[in-house]
């Protein structure tokens, strides 16, 4: 929706962009608007119609691309005893996030949930700090989402958990320069 914006947005600019040179053009050669107008004249009053009125749907299209639209909510189905339970990945992705409080080797964390035939992927993606023992971070972090998943959801498929290590954030250094 985005490209179809800026395809619509580009044309839009570059039709007020001919209006304005056609303006200033008028005050070099004063006939230039006059030819222009002559020309419309030319055309019959149901194409004078129908180009303001493309022209207005064309509006509406460029504005309405522009709108955000929101995505589709996905939910984390299953079933128990009592009937079916849908959980809404975006209610368990922000309970995933928390998952940074839990870490200290961790500096920031994205949670990124997909429901796949009825299996859950859960996919991290963290920055950590200087001196991190990322494998061992790893499977921690690994079994702990498992945990969650497994407290919270009960029995979740899950599809696998994937963790992506994106930034090893440095120690900051003491701007004191004294040594120890």
């Amino acid at each position: 929706m985005k490209a179809i914006h800026f395809i619509l947005g580009l044309i839009l600019y570059l039709a007020i962009a001919a209006g304005a040179l056609a303006l200033m053009v008028s005050t070099v050669h004063p006939d230039f608007i006059q030819i222009a107008l002559t020309w419309a004249d030319g055309i019959p009053p149901w194409g004078r119609v129908l180009l303001g009125a493309g022209a207005l749907v064309y509006l509406v299209a460029f504005l309405l691309s522009g709108l955000p639209w929101k995505r589709r909510r996905s939910f984390i189905t299953f079933e128990n005893e009592g009937g079916t339970v849908s959980v809404s990945t975006d209610a368990v992705q922000d309970y995933l996030n928390g998952l940074k409080d839990e870490f200290a080797a961790v500096a920031w964390l994205k949670t990124r949930l997909q429901a796949q035939r009825g299996a859950l992927a859960v996919g991290l993606v963290i920055g950590v700090k200087e001196g991190t023992r990322i494998p061992e971070l790893c499977k921690l972090m690994q079994a702990r989402v498992g945990e969650i998943l497994q407290e919270h959801l009960g029995t979740c498929d899950l599809s696998g958990i994937g963790i992506e290590v994106n930034e090893i954030r440095s120690r900051r250094k003491s701007g004191d320069g004294a040594a120890a």
